[in-house]
């Protein structure tokens, strides 16, 4: 029925708009064609208007849920990759060179699920292999197999306030390889992988719209949550200003270092440009310091830390569509840096966590080029560059893939670490890899 009414409305919407025009004779002046300015405003205008009002809501009504109210759709995705580690880029003969084989088999599916116009339901996993689970120290866990990725709904208040309750992806930076400025987020960006979703929390978000601005703040619940000081309450307002966007938010729960942000977007011709800024009053890191000779550790509470980033990116096609390039770049401060990295080759070091032992630079720069199919064949070239400014190690990554037989991609790349050993992008020291991957079957439905 509300198929039929959508159908009888447009008609009969088009019957009253073109009667005018197509009931004439003639159509050489402009009244012919369009109507008159007086039969534009007849008896006739009420009914188009009570027609169009009928259509319009049938078909914002069919925008928002589809006929089943669910919608079901992934991806799947299947990579194999060799890899020969350890060669020494100053000997290559002489290398004592190691073989490596890893298999990435796994699929997302997601659930959208809208039983009305105001109700959304969405579920998003991850299926990852080997797909067994056993109680021994070397198995997998079902949860290791299977993870809830998003899990959420969105629903409203007179369309003026609007509510997203459960596990979702929150990014508030802008940042393409660091985003100090991500306060919220359960994982940080893999600079090799920009574009990966990143792991969200739990949380209430609500969102206040006004004009071209919006007004969120966030209740962030840890998944095991024991009292309220566990919860964390996180404002955030965006501005647009023209062809920028500015945001500001802060970061507040009882037993961590409170912090606020900035981030701002915008462009300079057809250049893309943005940059962060974080603050915090204390840190949560553990810091390995020298206290008169003798090396120990220690935490800052009552400290102002500071971080930003700026960066830009830029992407350029011919007309032919044989040069396909873009490019992006970006410069990190990291006020939680070591300016001493012999402080991280001491034994109190041995005694940082994982996350106190990651960006332990002062200084970052990252950048990424991009040839994509040249000359209009099936090859691409690319280049990433990364580099912990501070102890001058960091990695240099150019590669090609290959994409001429469909539902298969090969990639063959060259990954040279340089620095000294034990620095954050060379542990073992200056050496180079060689790694070929084959995509099989990636796709989305």
């Amino acid at each position: 029925m509300k198929n039929e009414k959508l159908i009888i409305g447009i008609f009969t919407l088009l019957f009253f708009l073109g009667g005018t025009a197509f009931g004439q004779d003639t159509i050489s002046d402009e009244d012919n064609l369009f109507g008159s300015e007086d039969d534009m405003f007849s008896d006739n205008s009420e009914l188009i208007e009570d027609v169009s009002e009928d259509l319009m809501e049938d078909l914002s009504t069919l925008l928002l849920t589809s006929d089943s109210g669910v919608e079901l759709g992934g991806s799947f995705f299947f990579d194999v990759t060799t890899t020969w580690g350890g060669i020494d880029p100053d000997d290559p003969a002489d290398s004592d060179i190691s073989d490596s084989l890893s298999l990435d088999l796994g699929a997302t599916l997601f659930l959208d699920a809208r039983p009305d116009e105001d109700t959304r339901v969405f579920a998003k996993a991850e299926i990852t292999s080997p797909f067994y689970t056993t109680t021994g120290a070397d198995g997998r866990k079902f949860e290791d197999i299977v993870t809830i990725t998003e899990l959420f709904t969105d629903f409203n208040w007179d369309n003026q306030a609007f509510f997203r309750a459960g596990k979702q992806t929150v990014n508030w930076g802008v940042g393409n390889f660091f985003s100090p400025a991500d306060l919220l987020s359960l994982s940080r960006i893999d600079p090799e992988a920009p574009d990966a979703e990143l792991d969200g929390p739990i949380a209430l978000k609500i969102n206040y719209p006004s004009l071209l601005n919006n007004y969120y703040l966030y209740t962030v619940v840890p998944e095991e949550v024991e009292s309220y000081s566990d919860l964390t309450i996180a404002p955030m307002v965006e501005f647009v200003f023209g062809n920028s966007e500015i945001s500001l938010g802060a970061f507040y729960q009882y037993d961590k270092a409170p912090a606020a942000m900035t981030t701002i977007t915008s462009a300079i011709g057809d250049v893309s440009v943005y940059g962060e800024g974080y603050i915090s009053y204390g840190s949560d890191k553990t810091f390995v310091i020298d206290d008169g000779g003798i090396t120990t550790t220690t935490t800052y509470d009552d400290e102002v830390f500071l971080k930003g980033t700026v960066g830009a990116s830029y992407s350029w096609s011919d007309d032919l569509s044989n040069y396909n390039l873009s490019f992006s770049g970006q410069y990190y401060f990291n006020g939680e840096g070591y300016a001493d990295q012999d402080l991280l080759k001491t034994p109190a070091a041995l005694t940082l966590s994982p996350s106190d032992r990651l960006e332990t630079g002062v200084h970052y720069g990252a950048a990424n080029a991009n040839w994509r199919e040249m000359f209009g064949s099936d090859f691409s070239l690319n280049l990433f560059f990364i580099e912990n400014l501070s102890s001058l190690s960091g990695m240099i990554k150019p590669g090609i893939s290959w994409s001429g037989l469909e539902n298969i991609n090969v990639t063959l790349s060259l990954s040279r670490m340089f620095g000294d050993v034990g620095e954050e992008y060379a542990m073992a020291g200056s050496t180079a890899a060689v790694s070929l991957g084959v995509s099989i079957g990636g796709t989305s439905f």
